[in-house]
């Protein structure tokens, strides 16, 4: 518990100083407006005026969302295996017996998304867990811009899934078949603001709601929650990632006594030509926003984390529908 009581007295402190971070860009407008009109006197400043590259490499760090989006006509191929927790988890095992979570399977997603413009994306997805069927889609509504005119990128990401899961506590009060179907959906939101502060750091802050039509009688229907993310290039190829989930209110936030945590995630990516490969430790042992934020129930301190990887290949759909079309005259 040691590990959520330091950040919890420095949970305010990173959010504030990020916002400093963030909010710093504008204070600096009106020297880049200087700037800018001595490179007009120069010549074409149009290069100063674009947006900033690629923050992250890929649309997700671990567990939290980026404001990165796939090009328009792009496909993305998204597979994501979680195993089971490496020490004495809440399941009381011990890790020799599972080969420290080798042994087992705690999630696998795999996934869908597709660029419908440059800045709109929708995705489909299935996951194990909780035999969730997603439906997705992002929207990035401002660009970091060279010269700091926009200091930050922002999007807005949600998700819906469907459980079909038999669960006996679904229908345990007998409900209607209409009920029962309604109480399998659950829905997230999540405000993405990220900043690209040099070629080798990027951080954001996600700001976000899930909700759930049915919840145990301890819990509300609505849970907030505010994340924090973060990129470390180390090569051309490699870099360290990592993010944290704050949950808010009495049920799930830091100290609670129902047994929920929040989620850490700590590893590395490679990027090896159209492949993005990501090698991850994390107690959250499901993917899906509806339920990583509000069901973690395993922690770092009890040897809770678990091994995760995923794979992320993208494909041009126009040039090979080109090549298709190609083959068959």
């Amino acid at each position: 518990m040691l590990q959520f009581h330091l950040l919890k007295n420095s949970s305010r402190y990173f959010i504030h100083l990020f916002l400093v971070y963030l909010l710093s860009g504008w204070s600096t407008t009106a020297f880049a407006q200087d700037d800018l009109l001595k490179m007009l006197q120069q010549g074409d400043s149009s290069t100063y005026k674009r947006p900033v590259g690629a923050a992250f490499k890929t649309i997700k760090i671990i567990n939290l969302q980026t404001a990165e989006l796939l090009g328009k006509q792009l496909m993305d191929v998204r597979i994501t295996h979680r195993f089971g927790a490496i020490g004495t988890s809440t399941n009381g095992k011990s890790s020799y017996h599972n080969i420290w979570g080798f042994d087992e399977s705690s999630d696998i997603r795999i996934g869908f998304d597709f660029g419908i413009t440059d800045n709109l994306n929708v995705g489909f997805a299935r996951s194990k867990n909780h035999e969730n069927w997603e439906l997705s889609g992002k929207y990035r509504f401002l660009r970091q811009r060279r010269n700091n005119s926009i200091p930050f990128t922002a999007a807005l990401f949600a998700n819906m899934t469907f459980s079909t899961k038999d669960d006996p506590r679904l229908i345990f009060d007998n409900p209607s078949s209409s009920e029962e179907f309604s109480r399998r959906f659950a829905y997230s939101s999540q405000l993405v603001l990220q900043r690209k502060f040099s070629k080798r750091i990027s951080l954001e802050l996600v700001p976000g709601m899930v909700y759930h039509n049915f919840v145990e009688s301890y819990e509300d229907n609505l849970a907030l929650s505010c994340g924090l993310g973060g990129k470390i290039r180390i090569t051309n190829s490699m870099s360290v990632i990592g993010d944290y989930v704050f949950n808010l209110g009495d049920v799930r936030g830091i100290g609670n006594k129902y047994g929920f945590y929040n989620p850490l995630g700590l590893g590395v990516e490679f990027e090896t030509g159209g492949h993005v490969f990501s090698l991850m430790f994390t107690n959250a042992s499901v993917i899906t926003e509806t339920e990583y934020i509000t069901d973690t129930v395993d922690t770092w301190s009890k040897g809770g984390m678990r091994f995760s990887f995923t794979i992320s290949r993208a494909f041009h759909l126009k040039k090979d529908k080109e090549k298709l079309k190609e083959s068959q005259e």
